[in-house]
């Protein structure tokens, strides 16, 4: 497995994690458990954060290393408007909404007077986060399965693999 597909994997994976961390941490809040859950989804947001941040810089960094190096572009969707492609470019942007949000409900809480609405911002961007990394782990399943010609469904030894590989 090359570098940039675990580092996929491992933000996938790490989406999963989150997402399992938010669902428990309701689920106890409106059972009136302790408060301190509410604390547990930040350690894989935070690694999703870094993992996100890294696969949203590589294709520039690499393109840029590729030009020097006098060997064209990196990038091999270029004119290729799939839906693959569509919808990594809207999870690559909400991400970047999301973190736009939440900085400026971070700053609009820490106010003397803090506007409490605004701390609903960021689930908007989340919810796109939420459709668009769900549609792309699908859609990468979905083509490891047309790749092997198994209509039944991969192996699960088979589908760890993305079919997300180009930038």
């Amino acid at each position: 497995m090359r570098g940039n597909e675990s580092v996929r994997s491992v933000h996938r994976r790490l989406g999963i994690a989150f997402a399992a961390t938010v669902v428990v941490t309701v689920i106890t809040l409106a059972v009136r458990g302790p408060v301190w859950v509410s604390y547990l989804p930040l350690l894989p947001l935070a690694l999703l954060f870094f993992s996100g941040l890294y696969m949203f810089v590589l294709p520039y960094v690499t393109r840029r290393r590729d030009r020097t190096a006098g060997r064209g572009t990196a990038r091999t969707d270029i004119g290729k408007h799939s839906l693959a492609v569509w919808i990594r470019q809207a999870h690559r942007w909400s991400a970047v909404a999301f973190t736009a949000t939440v900085v400026a409900a971070t700053v609009a809480l820490a106010q003397p007077g803090p506007l409490v609405w605004v701390s609903y911002l960021p689930l908007f961007p989340l919810l796109g986060l939420l459709l668009s990394g769900l549609s792309m782990v699908v859609l990468s399943y979905a083509g490891k399965r047309r790749a092997t010609g198994d209509p039944a469904g991969a192996s699960a030894g088979e589908a760890t693999e993305s079919s997300f590989t180009t930038r």
